[in-house]
């Protein structure tokens, strides 16, 4: 085991809250620690949208004109895509306070908005073990022990001890692991599972975001940064065990669940089958 290393906080987790609890210890004169499982940039099941009165809170974060730089259009408006149906109304603006400088919110990816927190957090004076997932806490005197390894390590390899008085788990409630806040869950047919994936070359207008419903599920859509269309949902597992079922038998094969999703909502939304009839997926989902 390496040499243990001392901080006042440790922080596992490094999307918004992660990042965002580290930049204001930091700030404030703590030794901070940021423990991130995956390299950066990564994508995240996320909508992504962001109102106009929480941008002040970016600005206070160091990182308001980086997220204006890049975020994509205006929303101006709402919308409801359910099965033929659509229907779309006025998205208010901000008209006072701090708000009313944007006036709308607005969409940017997380695949580039948590690597803006984290350079932030960085420039802030938080050292930040990356990749690297925490195994274990334990209690060490007047202080906890979180064991590291590198996510690319074997289970035996040899890691590193970092020590704190004070431990945020920021994972996130469905990361699976062995930590005291990794609880266990019990998988369940009505459990809603979420999928995200972005598009580019939509025909959905830059200043409208619709929510999506469909059976079994719902999700939305916005224009985000350079173009892409994010698209983010959840859906019942029962759902999606049926036509993931029904799709392996009329092909006589193993079927994505991503397939089966993107596939379900194009036939049964007529908005969102418009929206992606000539877009093309930009990754995987």
């Amino acid at each position: 085991m390496k040499r243990a290393s001392t901080h006042d906080a440790i922080i596992i987790g490094a999307g918004p809250a992660g990042t965002s609890a580290a930049l204001a210890l930091a700030r404030r004169g703590w030794a901070v620690a940021i423990v991130e499982k995956s390299a950066f940039p990564r994508r995240k099941v996320c909508g992504e949208y962001i109102s106009a009165s929480n941008l002040a809170l970016l600005d206070r974060l160091g990182i308001g004109d980086a997220w204006r730089g890049e975020a994509g259009p205006e929303i101006r408006r709402v919308g409801l895509f359910s099965g033929n149906a659509s229907i779309e109304a006025p998205m208010p603006g901000a008209r006072s306070g701090p708000a009313a400088r944007d006036g709308f919110g607005r969409a940017l990816g997380r695949d580039i908005l948590d690597t803006l927190l984290l350079d932030a957090a960085r420039s802030a004076g938080v050292e930040v073990f990356q990749p690297c997932r925490a195994v274990a806490i334990e209690r060490d005197g007047d202080r906890q022990a979180v064991r590291i390894q590198a996510t690319s390590g074997s289970p035996g390899e040899e890691g590193m001890t970092l020590r704190a008085s004070v431990i945020v788990a920021a994972h996130g409630s469905w990361e699976p692991g062995p930590l005291p806040s990794q609880l266990g869950k019990q998988s369940r047919s009505s459990d809603l599972l979420g999928f995200k994936a972005h598009f580019t070359g939509s025909a959905l207008p830059p200043d409208l975001m619709p929510l999506l419903t469909f059976p079994g599920g719902y999700g939305g859509m916005v224009l985000a940064d350079r173009g892409r269309l994010s698209i983010s949902c959840c859906i019942r597992r029962d759902v999606l065990a049926r036509l993931r079922g029904s799709l392996a038998r009329e092909r006589g094969g193993h079927v994505p669940a991503a397939e089966a999703v993107e596939r379900h909502i194009r036939a049964t939304c007529r908005g969102a089958r418009d929206a992606l009839a000539d877009a093309r997926l930009d990754g995987p989902w």
